[in-house]
């Protein structure tokens, strides 16, 4: 597994990961380039088969959620593990999974700390509780979980789950088109934050780099989702990655934006309507 910030080799720097997305930082002649590779290892993952994990210590229960999963998933690959040694054994093998169930109480395994294990192995994934216990509302959320189950759980429940994870794939795979020499795809889920410059629009990355492009932000936001916001005249924010929203202004991967003065209020009750829907899953 290559690792942030280790080299590679005298002119190659391996910078970070998004999905299946590599970005090395390659040395041509005295200038250093970002250089996006594919990575195509676990590749049936990448190109969409779905895979679901199911860790529960209780052979009954574990294999009744994975029979109604199949239901709800037929051509999906569902694997079932007792321990959440067995599951992390197996991902640190290079299997990758696309939704990950876990029940909370895992014999004398911690279900939550098996969650934040996950997530430094495979941030991707989708993580469903399952449990018989209300007590754990906020360790789920730090763990941004898709859905808690409560036992006994309804058929209904599941399609929920199903729904939710639908609603976050659409999301990811959507695209913003832009010209720059010719048409390319930029990954909605990737960019930060929009901002005209001097008849420009500069497209900001989550990984810190950025495109420059021809155009209006009132010409963009009609292709963007419902996750992006324009908090002024000057500036398009994805909600997603906003770390903190004031009372006048936002921050947006450590910059500082101003809201727009006149609709201030408007602007942070939209923001507080995304981040309510995003909790309680897009339900009305």
């Amino acid at each position: 597994m290559v690792q942030k910030g280790k080299k590679w080799d005298k002119s190659h720097w391996f910078v970070g990961r998004y999905h299946n997305i590599i970005i090395l930082q390659v040395k041509y002649s005295l200038t250093y380039v970002k250089v996006w590779l594919i990575d195509k290892t676990n590749e049936d993952w990448v190109m969409g088969q779905m895979k679901i994990a199911v860790c529960d210590d209780i052979r009954e229960e574990r294999e009744l959620l994975q029979k109604n999963l199949e239901k709800l998933w037929d051509s999906a690959q569902i694997d079932g593990f007792e321990t959440g040694d067995q599951l992390l054994e197996r991902i640190k093998e290079g299997s990758r999974y696309n939704l990950i169930f876990i029940d909370i109480f895992l014999g004398k395994e911690d279900g939550i700390e098996l969650g934040r294990e996950l997530r430094r192995y495979q941030s991707g994934a989708e993580l469903v509780y399952v449990s018989n216990s209300r007590e754990f509302g906020p360790e789920i959320y730090e763990l941004e979980a898709l859905h808690y189950l409560l036992k006994p759980y309804k058929a209904g429940d599941l399609e929920e789950v199903k729904k939710r994870y639908d609603r976050i794939e659409e999301k990811r795979t959507s695209v913003l088109h832009i010209r720059i020499g010719q048409k390319k795809e930029v990954p909605c889920h990737t960019i930060a934050y929009i901002e005209s410059v001097h008849n420009n629009l500069v497209i900001h990355l989550k990984n810190g780099s950025t495109l420059r492009v021809r155009g209006s932000l009132q010409e963009y936001m009609k292709e963007l989702d419902d996750r992006f916001l324009r908090i002024n005249r000057g500036v398009i924010v994805n909600m997603e990655a906003i770390d903190r929203m004031n009372g006048d202004s936002v921050s947006v991967d450590g910059m500082i934006f101003m809201l727009s003065r006149k609709d201030r209020a408007e602007k942070r009750k939209r923001y507080n309507d995304w981040l309510f829907e995003m909790v309680m899953g897009g339900d009305e």
